[in-house]
C-alpha cells in the first residue's frame, strides 16, 4: 500500500489524540524512542474501551475480561521510525486490529502528526485464559466484536488442524 498519498488515518476507527509531554522528551526535545511503546498502549487502552463500549456495555476497561473470557500480554512489537515528535506535539495515535491467529492476534498503529506519518508499530498478542495465565484460542465473542468494530476486516490465518 502507498502511503505517501493518502491521509495516515484511513482505515482507522479508533485514533485518539496526545498531546506529548515534557518527560517523554530526550535531550534533543524529540520523543525517546521507548516512549512510542507507551503512546501505542494509550491507544490499546482506548481501543479496548471503545471495543466494549461497542459491545452495548459501559465503556469500562474492568468489563473486558468479564466480556471476553480472557486477556492478552505484547508477545513482538516491531517499530518503525519516520520522523520524530517533540515535547508539545499534538499527535494522533491510531490503532486497528488487522489480523487474528489462532491464538494471537495483530494490531497496526500509526503516530501522525497532522498529515505526517511518524511512526509505524506492529504489535502481536497471544491470548491466554484469566483463570490460568495459560495461552488459549482467541475468544470467538472478541473476534466477533472486533471484526464488527473495524473498518477494514482484519485478516485471518489459515490454520489446519
Amino acid at each position: 500500500m502507498n502511503l505517501e498519498n493518502q491521509d495516515p488515518r484511513t482505515g482507522f476507527r479508533l485514533i485518539t489524540p496526545v498531546r506529548v509531554r515534557y518527560s517523554e522528551a530526550d535531550m534533543q526535545g524529540i520523543v525517546f524512542n521507548a516512549n512510542y511503546l507507551a503512546l501505542a498502549d494509550v491507544g490499546v487502552t482506548e481501543y479496548f474501551r471503545a471495543l466494549v463500549g461497542a459491545t452495548g456495555n459501559e465503556d469500562s476497561l474492568g468489563k473486558f475480561n468479564e466480556l471476553f473470557g480472557g486477556d492478552n500480554w505484547v508477545r513482538h512489537a516491531d517499530v518503525e521510525f519516520l520522523a520524530p515528535a517533540k515535547a508539545d506535539d499534538l499527535i494522533d495515535v491510531c490503532i486497528r486490529i488487522s489480523r487474528f491467529g489462532r491464538t494471537s492476534y495483530s494490531a497496526l498503529v500509526h503516530i501522525v502528526r497532522e498529515d505526517e506519518l511518524l511512526n509505524v508499530m506492529r504489535l502481536t498478542y497471544v491470548w491466554f485464559d484469566s483463570a490460568t495465565k495459560q495461552v488459549a484460542p482467541l475468544a470467538k465473542s472478541f473476534v466477533a466484536a472486533v471484526t464488527e468494530f473495524e473498518m477494514i476486516e482484519p485478516e485471518r490465518a489459515v490454520i489446519s488442524a
